[in-house]
C-alpha cells in the first residue's frame, strides 16, 4: 500500500514537471515573419516632372480652348500681344522613379490651330496601369480672346479681361474654379455645381437668381457671357 502511494506521488510530480516545461516552451510559427505587421501611411509613389513651353502666333483665331484631364489650368489675359503662350509641367507618379521617368513620354501636349480656334489638349493613356498622370498648365492669352476650358480633375483659375461680347466658359468635374474679372465686366453670368459653394466678391450682379446649387445674373449690360460649372468643388468669382 505504501509502495503504491509513493509510486502515485512520483507520477504526480513527473506530470507537474512536464506541464511546467510545456508552458514555458517557445512556440514559433514561421519564425521569419514580420510580427510587427505592415507599416501604416507609407507612400511608395515616386514622381517625375518635365517642363514644356509653346508659343502660338494668332492669325484670325478668336477662341482658345483647353481640354485637360488631371491637373491645374491657369489662364491669364495679357494686353498688347497677339500670341498664346502655353507652358507648364507634365507629372507622372509611379512605384519607382525610373518607371515614372520613362512614362513621361506617355503624355503629349497637342496644339492645333483652326480657322477660329486654338485648341490645346492633353493626350495620355486611357489606362494608367498603376501610375498617375497630371498636366499643370500656365497659359497667357491676348485680352480680346474668348477662353473655353474643360478639365476633369484638378482646378481651373483665371484672371481674364472677359472681352465685350466675348465668352468665358470654364467647366470642371472635380475641383475648384476661381475667376477674377474687371469690376466693369459686362456679361450674362451663370455658375452651377452639385456639391460645394458659390461666392461672388466685389462685383455687382443684377437680376440675381440664386439657389443652393446655382447663381445667375447680369454684370453691367450683359454684353458677353460667363459660364462656370463644376460638379464637386467651389466656385469663387472676384472683381478687380
Amino acid at each position: 500500500m505504501r509502495t503504491t502511494t509513493n509510486t502515485f506521488a512520483l507520477a504526480l510530480v513527473a506530470l507537474f514537471v512536464m506541464l511546467i516545461s510545456f508552458g514555458c516552451a517557445d512556440v514559433s510559427v514561421n519564425p521569419t515573419a514580420d510580427v510587427k505587421g505592415p507599416s501604416v501611411n507609407v507612400d511608395y509613389k515616386h514622381k517625375a516632372l518635365e517642363s514644356f513651353s509653346y508659343t502660338v502666333s494668332l492669325s484670325n483665331q478668336t477662341t482658345l480652348k483647353v481640354m485637360g484631364i488631371n491637373g491645374s489650368v491657369d489662364v491669364q489675359s495679357v494686353s498688347g500681344t497677339n500670341q498664346v503662350k502655353v507652358s507648364g509641367k507634365k507629372v507622372v507618379r509611379a512605384n519607382t522613379y525610373s518607371d515614372a521617368q520613362t512614362h513621361l513620354n506617355d503624355i503629349n501636349i497637342e496644339i492645333d490651330e483652326f480657322t477660329n480656334e486654338v485648341l490645346v489638349r492633353t493626350s495620355q493613356p486611357q489606362y494608367s496601369n498603376g501610375r498617375s498622370y497630371d498636366v499643370n498648365y500656365t497659359i497667357s492669352v491676348p485680352a480680346h480672346l474668348n477662353v473655353v476650358v474643360e478639365n476633369v480633375n484638378g482646378r481651373i483659375s483665371g484672371k481674364l479681361d472677359a472681352p465685350q461680347n466675348g465668352i468665358v466658359d470654364l467647366r470642371l468635374q472635380n475641383g475648384n474654379i476661381k475667376l477674377d474679372v474687371p469690376e466693369n465686366t459686362s456679361a450674362d453670368f451663370s455658375a452651377s455645381l452639385t456639391n460645394g459653394s458659390i461666392t461672388v466678391h466685389n462685383l455687382t450682379l443684377n437680376n440675381r437668381v440664386e439657389t443652393s446649387k446655382m447663381l445667375q445674373g447680369t454684370l453691367g449690360n450683359g454684353d458677353g457671357n460667363i459660364s462656370l460649372i463644376t460638379t464637386n468643388g467651389n466656385i469663387n468669382v472676384s472683381g478687380f
